[in-house]
């Protein structure tokens, strides 16, 4: 963009002085000579100015590409976890908006199993931590064979859905109501 503005700026400069070369060339009388005086005048105004322009080209090109303001920063999804008071067994609900993601979280819950089972505190990611960390890793030990259950995901409340998730399909539910241990990334 700079560079075809220099372009720009040169052709024009130079269609300038050929106007001048050329009224200089016709000087033939008062009025001519004057013609040529004042087309002198506005080249060198013109010079000037493409001067000053080229500097602060310069300048811009030395200090390197203006920095872009960040892009906006997407709405962020909450996600909403309940645990099962019959089972045990867990589900997760995602949604624009904490309410929505419990509202969703309830309404898998009680797809999967009976309604009054899904009546537990939800536990919901928070949407500010979230956005400082790029990843999560949970962990969860079953207490009745002593197996461990590993799960990743971008927050660490789905991290830790993915880890009772995977230690659910593999034991009974009731096992899988350890504290998890998470680690961001």
């Amino acid at each position: 963009m700079i560079t075809g503005f220099r372009k720009a700026v040169v052709l024009v400069l130079g269609c300038c002085l050929f106007l001048g070369v050329s009224a200089q060339a016709q000087n033939r009388g008062d009025r001519e000579s004057e013609r040529v005086r004042i087309l002198e005048s506005k080249v060198q105004q013109l010079e000037s100015l493409i001067y000053n322009l080229n500097q602060r080209v310069s300048n811009l090109e030395y200090r390197g590409t203006p920095t872009l303001p960040p892009p906006p920063v997407p709405a962020s999804e909450v996600a909403c976890m309940i645990t099962d008071s019959g089972y045990g067994k867990v589900f997760l609900g995602k949604g624009r908006t904490k309410l929505e993601a419990e509202a969703k979280a309830k309404e898998v819950c009680g797809a999967n199993v009976h309604a009054t089972y899904c009546n537990n505190t939800l536990k919901c990611s928070d949407s500010v931590q979230d956005r400082v960390i790029q990843g999560a890793i949970c962990v969860i030990t079953d207490s009745g064979y002593g197996k461990t259950f590993k799960g990743e995901a971008k927050s660490v409340l789905e991290a830790e859905y993915n880890a009772r998730k995977a230690c659910n399909n593999a034991v009974h539910a009731t096992y899988c109501n350890t504290n998890a241990r998470c680690d961001t990334f």
